[in-house]
């Protein structure tokens, strides 16, 4: 199994949209792409819920993809808020 990102719910503030979900990484993975279900991300927040290692996951955002990096077999939740996505 490879790195796994789920969408679970989706909210309206204002004009930005708010998306979360979960992630899964296998032992040998270590993080993968996140589809939000946005145009554009403009803020995003990782709460690891498997930690295994001692860093913080990292990311960065194109439109509204984000690339998460992981230790090794960390799963938890993330949130994003951006604009477009219906």
């Amino acid at each position: 199994m490879a790195f796994v990102s789920t969408l679970s719910a989706s909210s309206v503030i204002g004009n930005l949209r708010i998306r979360w979900g979960t992630f899964t990484n296998t032992d040998a993975d270590k993080g993968g792409d996140i589809a939000t279900g946005l145009s554009s991300v403009v803020g995003f927040m990782v709460i690891p819920t498997g930690h295994v290692g001692n860093t913080q996951p990292k990311y960065s955002a194109s439109g509204g993809t984000v690339t998460l990096v992981t230790d090794y077999d960390e799963d938890g939740n993330w949130f994003a808020i951006g604009f477009g996505g219906g």
